[in-house]
């Protein structure tokens, strides 16, 4: 009687360099709110999640080219100052400050658990896509024009050209 040979497939990935997130690079991320609810619409709510970005963003050697509140997501561009900036420990501890935050005030987490996060190309413009998001009010009809929505803004000057 023959044996039957079961040859399994190799599961070890190739050697292929993995992106670590760390270092001076720039990222676009976007955080849904907890079950899509428009929790940024108040000024003292919005200035306590920026309190929270602010105090992780120095803490973890982040500048905040830009960011922008809609009532039921997040979306900025930040960027990493050194060597060791690592965005997915500086994304998690904001995440956390913010939510433990307004938890008491809002009975639930303040994020959904899942967001979105793209690493931008050295020939993307900051500049351009932070002029996108400043747009994105104005798109959803939330204000007339760019610079009557209270809720986005910078803490940085935003670089020119492909700036990294």
């Amino acid at each position: 009687m023959a044996e039957d040979i079961i040859s399994l497939i190799d599961t070890e990935p190739p050697n292929r360099y993995r992106f670590d997130y760390k270092g001076k690079h720039r990222y676009l991320i976007t955080l849904p709110v907890y079950a899509s609810k428009k929790i940024f619409t108040e000024q003292r709510v919005v200035v306590a999640v920026l309190n929270c970005l602010r105090d992780t963003a120095l803490k973890h050697h982040f500048d905040v080219y830009a960011y922008c509140l809609l009532p039921d997501q997040m979306v900025m561009i930040v960027r990493g100052k050194d060597d060791d900036s690592e965005m997915k420990g500086f994304l998690a501890d904001f995440r956390t400050l913010a939510s433990t935050t307004l938890e008491p005030e809002l009975g639930h987490s303040l994020w959904k658990k899942k967001y979105l996060e793209r690493v931008l190309r050295k020939k993307e413009d900051t500049r351009l896509i932070a002029d996108s998001i400043f747009r994105m009010p104005v798109k959803a009809g939330l204000a007339k024009t760019v610079t009557e929505y209270p809720f986005q803004g910078s803490f940085v000057v935003i670089p020119n050209r492909h700036q990294s």
